[in-house]
């Protein structure tokens, strides 16, 4: 059986989000189980139209990251449209709804359409993102067009999967879905570490993990290690493309921290190595989905320190820094408190990640 997956990114060393990261694990499990597996993506710097990685065929066709014109896009769409006839998968898997999901939809009628929900944006989402990056302002038209686009996308899918329990009544608002027809299935986490292998460090380690974007706002845990000289950072990620120059203007202000180290991009084994030694994750994005980083920090016993709280987790595992007030929760954590929102949030991944049995078999 065919499989492809739709996404706006594949796990490359241009960009390496979460989308990415959802596909690759996926991916790779699916095609250990002998699906034939492609992923369909707008193509990074760099990379050629078609390339293999892990028994994935990634197939991908020119996106302007840097325009906002619609008639630009409009041709690039057709160039996805072809890709999407010629793959001609049996199921078509689309992390997120796109304007490439609807085409899939009317193209191929007699497959089967999935739509994963990771990070839908109402108006009050662009207002956010678009206060530190604007890359994300919109105009009322466009988020309109979005809107018809996606909720149609959405209507015509023959699954709705949803990783964050509070999306499910999120897409009853900006798309009329009854949360009847969303099923929940959280985001894997791979890999679960034995519980006996995660040794933390003496002293307290506190890291960063994500893309150095500016809706990530990755300058304040830099500012954090600024403000705290006694207490060990260190930051895992590097930024998109094209934000790479911000990013180098950014980092050159903290390069003579002693205390901050700034790992950049790393394999997943160096990561887990990381991970197991740190006590807290500091997460201080304008806004979020449900990011993996937070589920990897509770499979590896961390505390969650972060401006967002969705499904409630930084609230129930760590501290929920509402106002910013990143100072006062990395006190309270470090007063003893870390180590058991660590222990209650390696049970709760245990428990409610039912992807895991998936991805060993």
């Amino acid at each position: 059986m065919r499989v492809a997956f739709i996404t706006s990114e594949s796990f490359t060393d241009k960009r390496h989000g979460g989308f990415g990261w959802l596909v690759k694990v996926f991916g790779k499990a699916l095609a250990r189980s002998g699906f034939e597996v492609f992923i369909i993506t707008w193509r990074d710097p760099g990379y050629p139209d078609e390339y293999v990685v892990d028994n994935l065929n990634i197939i991908t066709y020119p996106y302007s990251f840097n325009t906002k014109s619609m008639l630009k896009h409009i041709l690039e769409y057709r160039e996805a449209k072809r890709i999407i006839k010629d793959i001609s998968a049996d199921i078509y898997i689309s992390i997120e709804a796109m304007v490439e999901t609807l085409l899939a939809e009317l193209t191929m009628r007699k497959s089967k359409h999935i739509i994963y929900a990771q990070d839908p944006f109402d108006e009050h989402d662009y207002k956010l993102l678009s206060s530190v990056d604007p890359y994300y302002m919109i105009n009322k038209l466009r988020f309109r067009i979005n809107k018809v686009i996606f909720g149609q996308a959405y209507k015509h899918a023959d699954l709705i999967l949803t990783q964050a329990r509070f999306y499910i009544d999120k897409l009853r608002r900006l798309y009329g879905i009854e949360p009847t027809n969303i099923e929940y299935l959280p985001n894997p986490v791979h890999p679960i570490p034995e519980e006996s292998l995660i040794r933390k460090s003496d002293k307290p380690l506190i890291c960063y993990v994500g893309r150095m974007d500016p809706q990530k706002r990755y300058w304040i845990f830099f500012e954090m290690a600024k403000r705290f000289p006694d207490l060990k950072f260190v930051a895992m990620g590097k930024p998109s493309v094209i934000y790479e120059e911000k990013y180098k203007e950014i980092v050159h202000k903290y390069k003579d921290l002693k205390n901050l180290e700034i790992l950049g991009f790393i394999n997943e084994e160096e990561k887990q190595k990381v991970l197991d030694k740190c006590w807290i994750l500091l997460l201080p994005s304008i806004r979020e989905g449900l990011p993996i980083a937070m589920l990897e920090a509770l499979a590896h016993k961390m505390a969650i320190l972060s401006s967002v709280n969705p499904d409630g987790l930084t609230g129930k595992f760590g501290y929920w820094a509402k106002n910013d007030d990143f100072d006062i929760g990395l006190k309270y954590l470090l007063s003893n408190h870390w180590k058991n929102f660590g222990e209650d949030g390696y049970t709760y991944v245990q428990n409610i990640i039912i992807s895991k049995v998936l991805l060993q078999h």
